[in-house]
């Protein structure tokens, strides 16, 4: 039988953040194609999540590296993406985010000759070596282009979505923009129908079971094209009924069979809860009123117990040497589920400190 609990339970060995084989955060990456990353301290906590729980400074230094890239994908927000997945993601994807983009373009006074400038002087900025959002302001005032209000964000994104810069490796605590084709290596270029049926199988594999509106959300894809991605997907994935709602999975059929019960402290911006719209409300068990993400009472980030939503925790003290996590939960636990909760608290504060 499946109901939301199995639902739930198959959606977290999927994502890897249960009995993960992914020794590290490249490869989690990788199977989960792109993690929304705005949060950038916190993205990399997602990651090593699936990856055995390496230091922080492993991920970090993959970043640094450039084996894990953060750059505006999918929806207007930042991602972290895989080298080897930039390319035919951002050629699917960076028409429909620029399209997103173009009102607040043309309120801010970037027309299609200003923003091919600024692509001109950006590119120009990196060829050496990558730059940060400082260095290139002053590049684009140099040039005439007032990078004032939010004209800088907007030219830089753009930037990002005509393929001309990504992310480069952090300069103190100062992100920087690389030469795109000095990050991400060159690949064959696949048809749009190729990306589609590519990007469903992966969705579906690593987040499922979810379904199609799921699906059309996370991409960034409007509805016909999730519809036709999924089409294209065919056989792969196996659809089923849970109370009239259709999911879709690729992979191993879920298990009805229960787990020992396991607590899972994730950030506010996790797959887990922003991959999914439509049945989002799997994460809540029978809690009614929750709303995933958001930032109830100052507490921002999510408890899970059996992948469903327990409580809340937030960060009260981050130094280097000393990380305070506070947590919210209106319920009496019962002695197994509290020390899996003390473990939860204990893996993210080793991990912060590390």
């Amino acid at each position: 039988m499946l109901d939301p609990a199995v639902i739930a339970r198959a959606r977290m060995r999927a994502q890897r953040l249960w009995s993960s084989d992914l020794k590290d955060p490249q490869k989690a990456l990788a199977h989960l194609v792109a993690i929304q990353a705005q949060e950038f301290a916190y993205a990399r906590w997602s990651l090593a999540q699936r990856s055995g729980e390496p230091a922080s400074s492993v991920v970090q230094r993959a970043f640094d590296d450039g084996r894990i890239l953060r750059t505006h994908l999918l929806r207007p927000t930042w991602h972290f993406v895989a080298p080897r997945d930039l390319r035919w993601l951002m050629r699917l994807s960076g028409p429909r985010v620029t399209a997103w983009n173009a009102r607040r373009c043309r309120e801010l006074g970037l027309d299609a000759k200003t923003l091919a400038k600024s692509n001109d002087v950006i590119a120009k900025a990196v060829d050496e070596q990558p730059q940060t959002r400082r260095a290139l302001a002053a590049a684009l005032e140099h040039r005439r282009l007032s990078p004032d209000s939010q004209r800088l964000v907007y030219m830089l994104m753009r930037a990002e979505l005509d393929m001309v810069v990504t992310s480069g490796p952090l300069e103190g605590k100062q992100h920087t923009y690389a030469a795109f084709d000095e990050r991400v290596p060159a690949a064959r270029e696949i048809t749009r129908d190729q990306a589609l049926g590519r990007l469903a199988k992966q969705y579906f594999a690593s987040r499922g079971p979810a379904t199609i509106k799921d699906f059309s959300w996370w991409s960034g894809l409007p509805m016909p094209d999730a519809r036709r991605a999924t089409a294209i997907a065919g056989r792969v994935l196996t659809r089923f009924d849970v109370d009239g709602r259709i999911y879709l999975f690729a992979g191993e059929q879920p298990s009805p069979k229960a787990a020992r019960s396991r607590v899972d402290l994730v950030q506010i911006y996790d797959e887990i809860a922003i991959a999914y719209t439509e049945s989002r409300d799997v994460l809540r068990g029978d809690r009614v009123n929750v709303v995933v993400p958001s930032n109830i009472g100052g507490y921002p980030h999510t408890i899970l117990r059996d992948g469903e939503l327990l409580g809340r925790w937030k960060v009260v003290r981050a130094r280097r040497d000393d990380v305070r996590v506070e947590t919210q939960i209106k319920e009496t636990l019962d002695a197994p589920t509290q020390s899996s909760l003390e473990g939860a608290v204990e893996k993210y504060q080793r991990f912060a400190t590390s």
